[in-house]
């Protein structure tokens, strides 16, 4: 048995305007974004593996990039 059948009946109303989407589409946006103003297509660029290999090699630091230019041997010496 259902202690209270008046709070059971809000929640499940509640829960169905959840489903069914009903203040996305009392509310709709004006634009398609997420929450950091970002767009869908802008998402899929920043995503792509190249983009993120540049992001990468432009978060190392000066000292880590100084330290890989520099202990990367030349073709050069390895032949003597």
């Amino acid at each position: 048995q259902i202690s209270d059948p008046e709070a059971c009946d809000q929640m499940y109303e509640s829960l169905v305007r959840i489903h069914t989407n009903f203040y996305k589409n009392k509310y709709p946006r004006l634009k398609d974004t997420t929450f950091t103003g970002v767009t869908v297509d802008d998402c899929r660029i920043i995503l792509a593996t190249d983009i993120l290999k540049q992001m990468e090699d432009m978060k190392k630091g000066t000292w880590k990039r100084l330290q890989e230019k520099f202990s990367a041997k030349k073709p050069e010496e390895d032949s003597k």
